[in-house]
């Protein structure tokens, strides 16, 4: 059994319910062009594409909480639904948010905001309202989502993805937003200080969508790095991924050190790297270039390969994963 079904969390039961859910969806479908089961959903209105999704913080909120690092939370929202939205191609236009509490709490309030309005800045997105509701007996301290509404400027689906493309990744800020019930099994039994790694693991959801904007012509396809982390690679592409990954930041050692397999890592983490981009290889360099500007280091990962049909890790261990 794997650390993060001992910590509640099982991917596989997780993936067959989104897979029901989506063939339940499907059958709303009248002008939706993008369904469930992709980085957002996208529907035509007119001729015009318009890019819908929602998320989550997961439950970070309880560390938030255990810590008093409440403000990361409302930067991770935003950053979790305009990441997402910027890998179908579209810019976010707008945003909700969603504030459940246990009881009413002005500081956590006003904590919460201020990150959702840091990130509704960098990400350039106008947070039009939203909704807080008080839920003693059903919310444990708070959670807190967002939804957003995007223009798809060029839809985006991995279907431009061909063997021989580059892979390049994009630097995380750490742990960003899922994995955290694995986290937090582990803090509970003592084998992570959170008094040490507090703020390394509290460090907010880094902000990706004005970079893959910003390249977006001149790139195949995007994968944010979220839950099920290398995984995800699967959903944007049917070829193969060869891909070598750096040495990552102190914190993801810290946490396999703790007793988290190191294959498991990378299907849980994104082992720092959060966002992952299909470049052409004459278009390698100058996308490198371009997100230099957006204060962004691309790492050439690896290749997209049509010998297979596996996402295939080198770790910084040097095993080879097969995902």
């Amino acid at each position: 059994m794997s650390e993060y079904k001992k910590s509640g969390v099982d991917l596989d039961s997780v993936n067959h319910i989104h897979r029901t859910i989506a063939e339940m969806l499907s059958k709303t479908y009248k002008n939706t062009v993008v369904g469930a089961g992709h980085y957002a959903g996208v529907i035509d209105v007119d001729g015009t594409k318009i890019a819908l999704h929602v998320d989550g913080v997961g439950t970070k909120t309880l560390l938030a909480l255990k810590t008093g690092i409440i403000e990361p939370t409302g930067i991770d929202c935003v950053a979790m639904n305009v990441n997402d939205i910027a890998c179908i191609g579209a810019r976010p236009i707008a945003l909700l948010d969603y504030l459940a509490l246990e009881k009413e709490d002005k500081d956590i309030v006003t904590e919460i905001l201020k990150g959702i309005l840091k990130g509704s800045e960098a990400a350039h997105v106008e947070v039009v309202g939203g909704e807080t509701a008080i839920m003693p007996s059903v919310v444990n301290g708070f959670d807190v989502s967002c939804s957003v509404m995007g223009k798809v400027e060029r839809l985006m689906t991995g279907t431009e993805i061909s063997p021989g493309d580059l892979v390049m990744g994009l630097p995380s800020n750490g742990i960003h937003s899922n994995g955290f019930s694995l986290v937090r099994r582990l803090i509970d039994q003592g084998k992570i200080s959170l008094k040490d790694y507090a703020e390394e693991i509290m460090k907010p959801t880094a902000i990706y969508s004005d970079a893959i904007l910003e390249v977006l012509p001149k790139i195949h396809g995007a994968a944010h790095i979220t839950g099920g982390a290398f995984t995800k690679l699967h959903r944007v592409t049917k070829y193969g991924i060869e891909i070598k990954m750096p040495d990552p930041p102190e914190i993801f050692k810290v946490i396999e050190n703790s007793g988290v397999p190191h294959d498991e890592m990378y299907k849980v983490f994104n082992m720092g790297v959060g966002m992952v981009i299909f470049v052409s290889q004459e278009h390698g360099e100058d996308v490198k270039r371009e997100l230099a500007k957006k204060n962004f280091n691309a790492i050439e990962l690896g290749k997209v390969t049509s010998s297979h049909s596996e996402v295939r890790i080198t770790t910084y261990r040097s095993s080879v994963l097969h995902l």
